[in-house]
Formats: C-alpha cells, structure tokens, sequence
C-alpha cells in the first residue's frame, strides 16, 4: 500500500478520522510531513523538520513510522526529551495511530506493537526490595514507610515502573532499582516475574520503541548493546539533543553523595548499611569502621578545599586548570575497596555478595570520577565547581562537573554514521528560518529540511505587546521595580490567566517579593512538583504561575487557564556559565564571533520555545508580552521578532490588552 494513499487517506479524511479524534481538521503541513517522513524512511535519508505548534507532528511521524516498520519488519525508535512526551506518545497517540491502521488496513489488519523504554534504574528489582526490607537496609522510619506504601502500590497491580508510581522515592531508587551489576539473571528466584525482563521481552516484540535522549546516549556509549537493534530513529525535541549529549558524556559528582555511599557500607551512628549483615571478624569491622570514618572526614577536607576555591555560596566557578587540590580520596578508596573484599566470604548470601561487589564498583567509579576531575585534561571539556546551601546551611552541597564544548564530531561518527535513517523534529529548529545553526551543532552535513509553520491564524488568536517605557534589563533593581509594576498592570487587564518566564530563579524571587498578591493566586515554581503545579494552574482559571528553565518548553497548558504569556527577559545564557565560556572560546579560536555564531541562535530557539506555550490549538486566544526592550532597540532583536509568526499583531502599549480580550 502506498504510503500517500494511506496518508491521503487519514490527513484529508475528518468525516473518517472525527470518531478517532475529535475536532479533526485537515492540516496539509501534517499530511506534507507524514510524506516525508516515510519517504526518509524508505531512502534511509536524514531530515530535519520543523513543525510549528498545532501541525501535530507526534501522529505525522507515527503513522509513517509504523507503516514503515510493518513493511520492512525493522524496529523504529522514538527519543524524546521529556516524560511528559514519553506518555502522550504511548498513552494518547499510540491508540491513536492503531485505530488509523484499523480503518486504513481493511484486507489485513497487522497489530503494530509498541513498547517504553526507561533506563534500567527505574525498573524495581524484587530481589533487592526484598533485600532491603529483610535486612533492614533502610536510612529511617519514613523510608521504612515509603517501603511499605510503595508495596502496597504493587500488591495492587502496579507497574514496578518507578516513573508510573504516583509518589517521589528520593534516594531508595538506589536500594531498589534493577542494577545490572548485581543481577542474578536466570538464577534470581524472581526472573519469571521481573519488571526490567518482562519488559525487555516486550522491547524486541515491538516494531516502535519510545525511550528518552538520555538513555539513547547510553546506548551509543555501550556499542548500542542497551536497546533492541533498531534501523532507524525519530528524534523529538530534537533542540535538546546538543545539551543532553553534553551532560551526558560529563561528569557530575558530589561530596553528598559520596556520603551516601559510605553510609550505605556502614552508619555506626544508626547501625544501618550492608556490613551490619556480613558475618566478619570484630577485628575486621573494627577496621573497615576506622576507613570509613577516615574516608567521610577525608571526603569533608578535600571538597572544603573546592568550596575554598568558590568566591561565595550557591555559585559556580570553572576550573580551566587542574585545581590545586590534592587526590587524597584514591589511597583511601583503593584500601577500603581492599578491606571490603577480605569480608567476602564463600558461603556469603548472594544477595548480600552482589550489593557488596556493587558498592566496591561504585567506589571504583568515584575514584576514576575524581582523577578525571582533578587532570582536567580533556581539551573538549569545561570543568567546574558548584555550590548549593539550600539543602543544608551547614554543610553545602559541592558538585565537581564537566561537560562537553562541542559534540559535533561525537555525534557524527558515533550516531549519524551509525544509523541509516534518522529524522530530526521539534517545533524550534531553525533560526531566521534557517536549519545551519542546529546541523552545525550536531555535525549533520548533506540532510534534508523541511520548514512547515503552524496553522494557528495568529492574526486573530494573538497579540504580541512590547513596552518600550521600561528600563533595560541591565539597570537590575530599577528593572525589577518597573516590570513588577508592568506586571500588576498586565494582570489586572487579563484577570489573571498567565505563565510569567523567567531567565532564573534570583529574578523570579526578586520580582514575586515586589508584585501585588491580593488579587490573584500565585504558584512559584519549586514550591511544588510540576505536575501539581500544572494541576493547579490549569483549574484555577485567573492563577499565575512564575516558572523558569523547565517551563519554557514542553509543558501543554490549552484554554483559558493561560490566556497571557509573560517573558521577562530575552532568554540568553548568563556570561558566567562555564560550557558557554567554553563554546565562545572554542568559536574565537576557529576565527567565529560567539555571539552571532552561537549565543544568539540558542536564545532565539529558546525564545521561539517560550512562545510556543501560548497557543495549543485553534481555539485558544492570548497574549505575549515581552518586557526586555532590547527586542526592538537592539539590532539583534530582529532574529527574535523575525523569528514568530509573520501575522501577529504587535503593539507598544500594555492597555491594548484590554481591547484585544475585549473581543472574545
């Protein structure tokens, strides 16, 4: 069957598709994307397209990407950044699209099979939460509690999924996730009713897999040993993929967490921990105590030293040099790794055997963490030190990190030359209608493009409002005071109703401390999780909601409820940020100017993100305010205007607002 006929079918059908979805209207960009998906597909070509907000690009890429799948009889994987995505895909679309191959395959009707992949961390391991709750392998009664409730989840049929259970777990994740280090496989009394292996077996049954970026990097780094084989891939949020690659191949270790790992050998504090199950010699205990107590207060000198090299609290410092910082954790590890083999014992318990040989493989990690850290010999990374006193004033939490600069060439040889077919999508993917910035980020040469806008008639479902009566974002608390008052005025005039966006969370708190909060319900991001703040913000119609980072994209907030779309300030990154210093170093070494190359681009596409949470559909109805001025003083503002839909209207006066809502 051909796939245009198929697509023609479906995309220019309403009166076939209206009992599958409703309100569906015929949208060429979709049917035109569909085409050429499949068509990417069937070559083993890459594409890149950009569908703008309500062309419906989840079931543009589906459809083909199952028909396709059906023919070839190869697996299709889909990547996404977010798990709010993950869930649309396979919860909302996913029926979706096996109701469309229903209606469209009346001689044979083919089941397409479909399976999420988390990482294997999320998956609870049976043998290990019995483990923990048999030798009592919990920090305190609330984690004993959380146990006990977490089993009660499923007794009554829950996933053993860690992301589909409705409650946060913290740091029992590491007791009872499935650890690959210390899985028994087929000799684990559990195997026949594992979670991790139930739905592994489901992974190879199905033709499209959905899984995250992250955990498709980590496939890439195990040799694609991780995932069922798969010939080609649809990567959506395909924006993130640069800063997701980045982190990933980095570092990230912290002085907390390697507190943790030693509690979680020994606490004679609470005589909780692994070796309080280990039958040894009192000598022994004695001395491996001695280690661990040595190694906290070892740990606690070395990172006072990296906090030393930090001018404040709750900031962060790049290290373009090895720091002066003596390794005085290797000896320390390497003696307690030793004595920890000595307790090993031959008619040791095997669960007992293998979470002990996991904490020795967890010691070894750190130990290779820090050296690496400490060389800083890695020309294509940036290496800092971070502090945060919000969890504990007493002793802050000190983070060692790294990234990567550029991963254009990792990408290349270790993806884009490894998969026939790839298909890049997401709603901001170019910049002044141009795919150059993010092919250049990921190393793609010689791929196709495909530009489709949205079909929102933004003329009439929007309006765009710059005041220019207020400072610059430079002139700080004269700024803050001003876009306060800019704010409280806007409110009034749209009862309510927004999602005001922040560059981070210090101009957050600065401005919620000065606006007016009689008259509307304010929720602050942090405050609550996202969900419920979502929750909140869709059902209670006239609440504001100050967010940062995170709810600049991928968050889907239709009607009413955000009717008003706040953007403080153009969204560059701060100066101060060690994989931006890194990237302009890089640039002016290759004889590029950072900020047109590179810092201007990545603002815009954040920017286009921001906006794009107005309007969901063909109903929705907004405004978008921009209070940084420099959008229309500054030369470089054209890319962010130039870079919206070419029809909405724009004004300089906040009391338009009263005359746009005036009309609904």
């Amino acid at each position: 069957m051909l796939i245009e006929k198929v697509v023609g079918q479906v995309f220019s059908s309403p009166s076939q598709l209206s009992s599958i979805i409703d309100n569906f209207e015929e949208r060429t960009e979709q049917r035109d994307m569909a085409i050429a998906v499949y068509q990417a597909l069937k070559n083993k070509e890459k594409l890149f397209v950009e569908a703008g907000t309500g062309v419906g690009k989840s079931l543009a890429y589906l459809l083909p990407a199952a028909l396709w799948a059906q023919e070839k009889k190869e697996k299709v994987l889909i990547s996404t950044y977010t798990k709010i995505l993950q869930n649309q895909l396979i919860k909302k679309d996913i029926p979706i699209i096996k109701e469309i191959l229903h209606l469209t395959q009346n001689d044979k009707i083919n089941e397409i099979n479909c399976a999420v992949i988390f990482g294997q961390e999320n998956y609870i391991c049976r043998r290990r939460m019995s483990g923990v709750l048999n030798y009592g392998l919990f920090d305190s009664p609330y984690e004993f509690a959380e146990l006990e409730k977490l089993q009660g989840w499923l007794d009554n049929g829950g996933s053993g999924i860690i992301p589909e259970y409705p409650h946060m777990l913290g740091r029992l994740v590491e007791k009872i996730g499935r650890n690959g280090d210390n899985c028994k496989y087929k000799k684990c009394p559990h195997y026949d009713n594992c979670y991790y292996f139930r739905a592994r077996n489901e992974w190879f049954k199905a033709d499209i897999l959905i899984t995250n970026h992250f955990l498709f990097f980590a496939n890439v780094e195990a040799g694609y040993m991780i995932l069922p084989k798969f010939e080609a891939v649809i990567f959506d949020e395909a924006h993130r993929l640069e800063e997701v690659a980045a982190n990933f191949f980095g570092l990230e270790i912290s002085n907390f967490g390697i507190h943790r790992l030693l509690n979680s050998i020994h606490n004679p504090n609470t005589n909780a921990g692994l070796l309080t199950h280990i039958e040894i010699s009192n000598a022994l205990k004695r001395d491996i105590d001695k280690l661990i107590s040595e190694a906290h207060q070892i740990v606690d000198g070395m990172f006072l030293q990296f906090q030393n090299l930090i001018p404040m609290y709750d900031s962060k410092i790049r290290t373009k040099h090895p720091p002066p910082v003596e390794n005085s954790i290797d000896k320390m590890f390497a003696s307690l790794a030793t004595s920890l083999l000595e307790s090993k014992k031959d008619n040791l318990d095997d669960d007992l055997d293998l979470e002990l040989k996991s904490l020795i493989k967890r010691l070894d990690i750190y130990r290779q963490s820090i050296s690496d850290f400490l060389a800083s010999d890695d020309k294509n990374s940036v290496y800092w030190i971070e502090t945060n006193t919000q969890i504990n004033k007493r002793t802050p939490l000190i983070f060692l990190e790294s990234a990567l600069i550029d991963v254009s060439q990792l990408f290349k040889k270790k993806v884009a030359e490894k998969i026939p077919s790839m298909i890049f999508t997401s709603a901001t993917l170019t910049v002044n209608k141009d795919f150059s910035f993010i092919k250049s980020r990921l190393g793609m040469d010689n791929v196709k493009t495909l530009l489709l806008h949205s079909p929102f008639d933004f003329n009439k479902q929007a309006l765009l409002v710059i005041p220019t009566d207020l400072p610059m974002p430079t002139e700080d608390n004269k700024f803050f005071q001003s876009i306060a008052a800019a704010i409280d005025n806007i409110l009034t005039l749209t009862k309510g109703r927004a999602l005001v966006l922040f560059t981070s969370f210090d101009s957050l708190q600065k401005t919620y401390d000065l606006v007016e909060k009689s008259k509307f319900e304010f929720l602050i991001q942090g405050k609550e999780s996202t969900f419920e703040l979502l929750d909140k913000f869709k059902n209670d119609i006239s609440s504001v909601l100050f967010a940062t980072q995170s709810f600049w994209q991928g968050i889907d907030v239709p009607g009413e409820a955000l009717s008003c779309l706040v953007i403080v300030r153009l969204p560059f990154d701060v100066p101060d940020d060690p994989r931006l210093q890194g990237i302009c170093e890089q640039l002016r070494k290759n004889q590029f100017e950072p900020f047109s190359t590179f810092q201007l681009p990545n603002a815009v596409l954040k920017f286009r993100q921001g906006f794009g949470r107005l309007i969901r559909n063909k109903n929705d109805r907004g405004v978008v305010c921009v209070l940084d001025k420099r959008i229309v003083l500054r030369d470089y503002g054209k890319s962010f205007i130039y870079s919206l839909p070419k029809n909405i209207p724009l004004t300089f006066s906040i009391d338009a607002i009263k005359d746009f809502f005036a009309k609904e």
